[in-house]
């Protein structure tokens, strides 16, 4: 088992300047099942880092069910957890088609995850919490292993987003790569 996480490790690494730390220890919550948030300057190799994990995770026949989505105050629920229903709300019932969606995968990235509305907020804290999502008066299991998100900031100074900042039990900072590393 070491010698397949450490091939992992060397095949996620490749071509990567002074992000083996970063990168061990989000795969090391992946793999436990545990969400990571990075936080970092932009340009610094967050989503790469994170879409990296998940090729690296689903490579194979099966592979992971993966989403990947760019969050901004604008973003709408529809988004993220799929569109509604029109079969459904010509039957006087709220359902969203989730298929394809973060309710439905195994490994979610978001990026910019602070800058979400309140709306996707609070759905995303029973999801990472509980790997429940509310759809509907359906409460749908959700298959996700493991949240990766990132962040250019840390949500100081904005109350509304302790609880979901509270979910991350891993949080990494990436930075810029130094003057040495720039060689």
């Amino acid at each position: 088992m070491r010698q397949k996480i450490q091939s992992l490790l060397s095949h996620l690494n490749h071509g990567l300047v002074e992000r083996d730390a970063v990168l061990k220890t989000a795969l090391l919550a992946v793999l436990a099942g545990e969400n990571v948030v990075l936080v970092g300057p932009p340009g610094t190799g967050k989503s790469l880092l994170a879409r990296r994990i998940a090729q690296g995770l689903g490579e194979g026949s099966q592979g992971l069910r993966y989403f990947e989505y760019l969050l901004t105050k604008f973003s709408t629920p529809e988004e993220l957890f799929g569109p509604l229903s029109i079969t459904a709300l010509k039957n006087d019932q709220f359902h969203r088609n989730t298929d394809g969606y973060l309710p439905s995968v195994e490994l979610a990235f978001l990026d910019e995850v602070f800058k979400a509305s309140s709306s996707i907020l609070n759905a995303l804290l029973t999801i990472m919490n509980e790997r429940i999502f509310h759809n509907g008066v359906e409460a749908q299991k959700v298959p996700l292993r493991a949240m990766i998100a990132a962040s250019n900031e840390l949500p100081t100074d904005q109350e509304e987003l302790s609880a979901l900042y509270d979910r991350f039990l891993v949080r990494c900072f990436v930075d810029y790569v130094s003057e040495d590393g720039l060689a």
